[in-house]
């Protein structure tokens, strides 16, 4: 059985860095070109592009999963998300491991 000893302790992490969000990027077939759009959005917000889950090469997905880092934190837009037009998204998860406890 493990056990933790005098000189560690136990906290919330992930690994995954100081803010790491994810988002679902949702639109009726996803082309590569929109998806390069929607990513240079993201990064020229401020963001870091750090994995992206969900896209096609057959261009077919509807929904992907983005995950991004750094300080600012994503808004969720309904309409026309990231310069594509029909696109929407949502924050699926926000690790926060640098705000005060």
């Amino acid at each position: 059985m493990a056990s933790i000893t005098n000189n560690a302790f136990a906290q919330d992490g992930n690994g995954l860095g100081p803010r790491t969000q994810i988002i679902n990027i949702a639109k009726t077939n996803i082309t590569k070109a929109e998806l390069q759009t929607m990513s240079t959005a993201l990064q020229q917000a401020g963001h870091t592009v750090v994995a992206i889950d969900g896209f096609t090469l057959d261009e077919q997905a509807d929904n992907i999963q983005v995950a991004i880092q750094g300080g600012v934190t994503y808004v969720a837009d309904s309409s026309d998300a990231l310069g594509v037009t029909g696109a929407a998204t949502t924050v699926l998860a926000d690790f926060d491991q640098v705000k005060s406890a």
